[in-house]
């Protein structure tokens, strides 16, 4: 399984994917409630589950439905954004300016050609 998002994100860090290999439910709460004050929505423990962007198992609910990245990339049968021929774009944007790993894995994909 390709651990790396769509986006570049390195899904073996985030708390949901986490979450999920460890059936954490402590980590699931506390995610839940941090995720919910951060982004000011409603967020359950039971929504703090995640395989991985890229995989065919589960994924958190924003990924899965709300996401216009992973939307996009699917869409255009992209294995990432960084091989795409519009990369980079503004819906990256967020994550380009605020993840420089993120960016530079994206950017390495990019400068190996495999657009």
């Amino acid at each position: 399984m390709n651990t790396i998002a769509f986006c570049g994100l390195d899904c073996l860090v985030c708390p949901a994917h986490i979450a999920h290999r460890n059936d954490d439910q402590i980590l699931r709460e506390k995610t839940a409630a941090e995720w919910s004050k951060a982004y000011e929505a409603s967020i359950s423990p039971a929504d703090v589950n995640c395989t991985g962007c890229r995989s065919n198992g589960i994924q958190f609910s924003w990924c899965s439905s709300g996401c216009p990245i992973r939307k996009c990339a699917i869409e255009r049968e992209m294995l990432s954004c960084g091989v795409c021929t519009d990369y980079p774009c503004e819906k990256l944007g967020f994550i380009l300016n605020n993840c420089p790993d993120a960016k530079e894995r994206l950017d390495a994909e990019r400068a190996q050609g495999n657009v």
